[in-house]
């Protein structure tokens, strides 16, 4: 179940603390991701280049 999506650290730690203070068990993840892009094409070039360095992106829609 995902709680939130934060993009500063220590906001995600807080809520962490909050909840196991109350006996929920909780753990952070780490996303990296790129964009948002203006068009499909810009987002299929930046695919292409990040499968060159190993990556298997994934594109997700805007509002998703």
């Amino acid at each position: 179940m995902q709680l939130g999506l934060f993009g500063n650290l220590d906001n995600a730690q807080r809520l962490i603390a909050a909840l196991k203070a109350r006996g929920i068990e909780a753990k952070t993840e780490t996303r990296v991701f790129l964009g948002p892009f203006r068009t499909r094409a810009e987002a299929e070039e930046a695919m292409a280049a990040v499968k060159d360095v190993g990556a298997q992106p994934m594109l997700v829609p805007a509002g998703r």
